[in-house]
């Protein structure tokens, strides 16, 4: 969904409800306000004739005199909306004080209070309400009041309520237009920025941007551009640097570091730590031959020149751990003689039922008997630990494992 059509579907219905809203209290009230103004006028002519009408000895006789209902007539004329005005006898004598544009009766039942006004009513479309007032001596009087002014009046507040709600309508659509095309113009500043930054052609200019979001977006996107190229940077210079530095004797070392990783494990009852160390002749390789409870470790070393050295002692390793309790210790160092061209071979081998009582060397390295010597003086420490001490204190070259009790 486009973020147009987002900002227009929130903001003028917003603004039509407001609207909307808006109108309808001020219809409400002012027809309340109106209606309350019809009720007080009509009290207030019914009262004010009942007051004139109480002063005299004879009212019904009294204003049959031409003067005095001329009088009335010409009052009667400052009335707005008057339709009629009645004095009714306590005897029910119906007497019309002014004529009324259309004739209607008010009715013989005198009001409960000393003046009162009755709920509108139509009569043949005509809306109007009537109040009534007592008279001294008895009788009361009746003023009805036309409605339908109050009514046309509201109708045109309606009118205008209406093209309120519209024009709202109007101006919603177009300030939200407004905003979201400005939005999709800063959005697009980004979006171009974007582009720009992904392909190395020339960024637009951001300095125009009036939005602080927008403007932050952008310094954002250049803030990851620029870290995105130093890191670029410092890969392509790492690159350089390792293949400067790649020679045929590390890729060697690493890859034998990965034939021969060292081992820390307890197998049938005994806790093994075997491990290359320093710079070890090509050919040396170590074996760990596990099946069920028993277990053994060989340590040997394989003729020829560095790479077919190297290869012969992982297949030697691999030879081992396959075929070890398959066969004899004799038979299998007979065919690793043959087959790997494998010398100087040493094995353990020990088992859940005869497990190592105490740690046993075994080494392919010149200072053999100083580390046979280091094992004995610390029978008790971890296999492990013995072996990295031994080679930190002697910096040997070659092969050093240890098989101790786990």
């Amino acid at each position: 969904m486009r973020i147009r059509s987002i900002i227009l579907a929130a903001a003028i219905p917003l603004l039509l409800l407001l609207a909307a809203v808006n109108g309808a209290l001020l219809y409400f009230q002012t027809g309340a306000e109106m209606r309350r103004g019809l009720d007080a006028r009509a009290l207030a002519v019914a009262i004010t004739t009942a007051e004139f009408l109480s002063a005299m000895d004879d009212p019904a006789e009294s204003i049959g005199s031409a003067p005095r209902r001329a009088a009335l007539v010409s009052a009667a004329q400052h009335v707005e909306g008057l339709e009629g005005l009645y004095l009714v006898s306590s005897g029910g004598r119906i007497t019309a004080l002014v004529p009324p544009d259309r004739p209607w009766t008010p009715g013989g039942t005198t009001p409960r209070t000393a003046a009162e006004v009755g709920a509108m009513t139509n009569a043949g479309g005509n809306r109007h309400v009537v109040a009534r007032a007592r008279v001294a001596g008895g009788g009361f009087v009746a003023a009805r009041i036309d409605a339908e002014p109050l009514f046309a009046r509201l109708d045109g507040l309606l009118r205008w309520i209406v093209a309120g709600v519209a024009a709202a309508g109007v101006v919603g659509l177009a300030a939200g237009w407004h905003v979201a095309r400005r939005i999709q113009r800063e959005l697009a500043v980004s979006r171009h920025l974007m582009a720009a930054l992904d392909t190395g052609n020339p960024v637009p200019d951001t300095t125009a941007l009036t939005i602080t979001e927008a403007s932050d977006l952008a310094a954002a996107l250049r803030l990851l551009d620029a870290n995105r190229r130093a890191a670029l940077s410092g890969i392509d210079a790492r690159q350089v640097r390792e293949d400067h530095d790649r020679t045929d004797a590390a890729a060697f070392a690493t890859w034998r570091a990965a034939a021969f990783p060292p081992i820390d494990t307890t197998v049938a009852g005994g806790r093994v730590a075997a491990r290359l160390c320093g710079d070890a002749a090509p050919g040396c390789f170590f074996a760990l031959c596990r099946r069920e409870d028993r277990a053994a470790l060989v340590v040997g070393e394989c003729d020829g020149d560095t790479r077919e050295a190297l290869a012969r002692a992982i297949a030697a390793r691999d030879f081992l751990e396959r075929h070890w309790h398959e066969r004899t210790p004799d038979d299998a160092f007979k065919t690793l003689r043959e087959s790997f061209a494998a010398t100087r071979l040493h094995h353990l081998a020990w088992g859940e039922r005869n497990p190592p009582a105490t740690s046993r060397l075994l080494a392919i390295i010149d200072e053999a008997t100083a580390a046979e010597s280091y094992v004995r003086m610390a029978p008790d420490a971890p296999p492990a630990t013995t072996v990295e001490r031994i080679d930190a204190l002697l910096k040997l070259d070659g092969i050093l494992a240890i098989i101790g009790p786990a």
